[in-house]
């Protein structure tokens, strides 16, 4: 796809994409969803304040529990931080949404599927970081921003690792210890602390089936596929959005969005209280068998030549 038609592409998407968002925002009444939790850090840090241990839980969702995000999430925040946490968020999931579609159409349309996936729909409904990190891991720079969300981060650079996007990450980096320069050890401590996190996809059962990319090491997405396998993350649809780089073509694209979907509404129709709305078991089996296990045969439909 021409620059022009990818510019154009990259401005409707992002329009297109902020005013859903909004609008899940409002009607879900809970401020900017998960962006909530660097928005509020950013007003923290430019207070003066530690947002490791000012931000404290105080209420429901979104304001139930501490900011586990490093330090460079909230910088990166900060430019959102004067904004209505509505419009916050909105903007914040737009201007990501936009940079995934920039990236994604060097290649024309065959990874555009992202865009009708479940995983895609689930973070636009909680304004998520994952489109932003996928566009990260495709343009080198913006690859310091994989910093942002380190379990999908380190596995981006594995993918496609670059010196300008490694040089960006250590400025980043450097910044934000200048900024506060206790916070590799504030967020350590906090991260200890957290519980409720599933194990890694290898280690589930069947998950060891992963382990079969490593006859296709030679692919940056085998090394995306065993990095997202075996780091820690939320398997509640949006961290597994990087997986939709490894269709091949749009077709199979589309097939594996149609897969997600299932595991969605079959997570809905039996992982929620019908009454009250709470979650009563998180989808990890249905992400694995639906998602994970599809995107291996997905990686042996690759040809070798894209390594």
């Amino acid at each position: 796809m021409d620059l022009k038609k990818r510019i154009i592409l990259t401005i409707v998407v992002g329009i297109t994409s902020a005013l859903f968002c909004y609008l899940r925002l409002v009607q879900r009444e809970q401020f900017a969803a998960d962006f909530t939790f660097p928005w509020r850090a950013a007003w923290f840090l430019l207070d003066g304040q530690n947002p490791y241990t000012a931000l404290q839980p105080s209420g429901d969702y979104p304001f139930q529990t501490y900011f586990y995000y490093p330090l460079p999430a909230a910088l990166v925040a900060i430019p959102f931080s004067f904004l209505p946490p509505y419009v916050a968020g909105a903007l914040f999931f737009g201007l990501s949404s936009g940079l995934l579609a920039f990236a994604i159409a060097r290649e024309g349309w065959k990874h555009m599927a992202i865009f009708l996936s479940a995983p895609y729909w689930v973070a636009l409904a909680v304004a998520q970081w994952s489109p932003l990190i996928v566009a990260a891991m495709l343009l080198p720079w913006l690859q310091w921003l994989l910093v942002c969300k380190p379990n999908l981060g380190a596995a981006g650079f594995l993918y496609r690792p670059t010196k300008i996007g490694l040089a960006g990450a250590a400025l980043l980096l450097g910044v934000s210890l200048v900024a506060l320069p206790s916070w590799p050890l504030d967020w350590l401590r906090l991260l200890r602390s957290l519980q409720g996190h599933p194990p890694p996809i290898l280690i589930l059962p069947f998950g060891p089936l992963i382990a079969l990319a490593l006859l296709r090491w030679r692919l940056p997405e085998s090394r995306l596929l065993l990095g997202l396998s075996w780091l820690p993350q939320l398997l509640f649809f949006y961290d597994q959005l990087p997986l939709w780089l490894l269709a091949p073509d749009l077709k199979l694209g589309l097939l594996f969005s149609a897969l997600s979907w299932i595991a969605y509404l079959v997570w809905r129709m039996t992982g929620f209280d019908p009454a009250s709305g709470q979650i009563l078991s998180q989808p990890t089996q249905l992400i694995l068998a639906l998602i994970y296990l599809p995107a291996l045969a997905l990686l042996f439909r690759t040809r070798q030549k894209s390594a």
